[in-house]
């Protein structure tokens, strides 16, 4: 079953949906700024009031694909709701990849991770299926490789909304220090792994990051408290 892009929202979601509000969040304060930036414009202002709005393009990211249905559902609603969307899926479609020397020391006794690979079950064949499937062959991309290798390779721009849902320490930090200073001001940058009790190292990641940073963590939750169903972001100041 896909996850859906708008309510009702069956159980089995409930941890995901958070990611879909945030993205909205994202996208509020997108649509926001663009019409600040035409009303500056008295034309602008004029056209926008009746519904003449040639936007920007929306630039998103998701640092840690799996199996995309998170991806799609994004990308789904913005492209229903008319936003001119440009999504870039960050993956190394092989599963997690080798511990750090501080997620093994940050890395519960008993992860199942400390011995074995997680979320191989995909692949960037199987992913791009699922673009190509919900109409979306031109709005997403997907970058295959570590972030250290995908990273230096993005074209130079600036972003509304990233998320990062990648586990492990390193890569947290890897994906904030490349992403954080090329946000917009409202962009927003959602954190999966924020809370979870499997990875506590990313929250760690994000805490250290964010300790000489204005910006202050929310947290958003669907349905009852459970493990790792509450989830983190910031909007960039």
């Amino acid at each position: 079953m896909p996850f859906p892009n708008v309510p009702p929202f069956s159980e089995i979601f409930f941890e995901r949906v958070p990611v879909l509000h945030g993205f909205q969040i994202a996208i509020a304060n997108y649509l926001h700024a663009e019409r600040q930036r035409k009303e500056k414009n008295p034309w602008g202002g004029f056209l926008w009031r009746r519904g003449v709005r040639r936007l920007t393009s929306f630039n998103a990211v998701e640092c840690g694909v799996f199996t995309g249905s998170s991806l799609v559902a994004c990308a789904k609603y913005a492209s229903e709701s008319g936003i001119p969307l440009k999504m870039i899926g960050l993956d190394t479609f092989a599963g997690l990849p080798p511990l750090s020397e501080q997620d093994k020391l940050l890395a519960p006794e008993d992860a199942v991770y400390r011995s074995q690979t997680l979320f191989t079950e995909t692949s960037r064949a199987g992913v791009q299926a699922l673009v190509d499937a919900a109409g979306l062959t031109d709005q997403v991309e997907l970058m295959e490789g570590l972030f250290s290798q995908s990273l230096p390779l993005l074209e130079e721009r600036k972003y509304h909304y990233v998320n990062i849902d990648c586990d492990l320490f390193e890569p947290h930090i890897e994906c904030l220090e490349y992403f954080y200073p090329r946000m917009v001001r409202g962009g927003v940058i959602f954190f999966d792994d924020y809370n979870s009790v499997n990875y506590p190292m990313a929250g760690k990641a994000i805490d250290q990051f964010f300790r000489d940073k204005p910006e202050k963590l929310a947290q958003l939750r669907y349905g009852d408290d459970a493990p790792n169903r509450t989830k983190a972001y910031i909007v960039k100041y």
